[in-house]
């Protein structure tokens, strides 16, 4: 008979993210970062739903129109008229306001209208940053958009900018130079960096780890109020 070995590596592989990022979700989940906000958003979205809960998708930026992207939505909402709405258990609802300027991007609702939405919705996840597509993001005095209401915040970084030119990985740097540990080190511990403005319980997900090394996770100096994962958010797997 052939001997069954399994690994410790295997056996974190065939954790989900999801199961593990859910003991530190609250009711208000801000998304951050690059490489991966948007999959992350509707990869929880569904998970929350399949729990039976009624999940609100929406946005503190901008995010692509739900006619372009499926966010796993069972109903969509443009404007204000979401107030008067009732969500079922069980159902996620995507509301962000219909953009005018752009027709690929909606925008973000008025802050006080997620603060009225938020006594209808078990959970509510938006995302509160933009990398235009790039898996790095320094950020500005403008963002990230973090709602005052927000308990939880997943920053994402994703791992295949290590070992790619910063010009062409990282969206608001254009130096050159190569992303490597010691720059990501530096983007951990910058004030424009991944940990800026987190509030409530903490988490970095580096995604990408199902196709790219992610040893470098080992390596970093992370605060210890801040919880991290190397992850796959198309799989739902985290590796370490």
């Amino acid at each position: 008979m052939q001997k069954l070995t399994v690994s410790f590596c295997d056996i974190i592989a065939s954790m989900h993210l999801t199961s593990f990022l859910e003991p530190y979700c609250g009711r208000f989940i801000s998304i951050t970062g690059g490489g991966g906000k948007t999959s992350l958003l509707s990869l929880l979205g569904r998970y929350f739903r399949n729990q039976g809960k009624s999940v609100l998708l929406t946005t503190t930026t901008k995010l692509m129109s739900p006619r372009l992207h499926d966010y796993g939505q069972d109903i969509i909402f443009e404007d204000e008229s979401v107030l008067g709405y009732r969500p079922e258990k069980g159902q996620t609802v995507f509301y962000a306001e219909h953009s005018t300027m752009d027709m690929k991007k909606w925008i973000a609702p008025r802050e006080e209208v997620l603060s009225a939405l938020s006594s209808f919705y078990d959970v509510i996840i938006s995302e509160a940053d933009g990398s235009r597509g790039l898996p790095v993001k320094i950020h500005t005095e403008r963002d990230p958009v973090i709602n005052p209401m927000t308990d939880t915040t997943i920053a994402v970084m994703g791992l295949w900018a290590v070992g790619d030119k910063i010009c062409s990985s990282v969206f608001g740097d254009g130096r050159d130079g190569i992303v490597d540990k010691d720059y990501v080190q530096w983007y951990l511990d910058s004030d424009e960096g991944l940990l800026k403005g987190m509030k409530g319980n903490k988490v970095i997900v580096f995604n990408g780890a199902d196709t790219c090394p992610y040893d470098i996770v080992n390596q970093l100096r992370i605060p210890d109020d801040v919880t991290s994962a190397a992850a796959s958010v198309m799989k739902d797997e985290i590796y370490g």
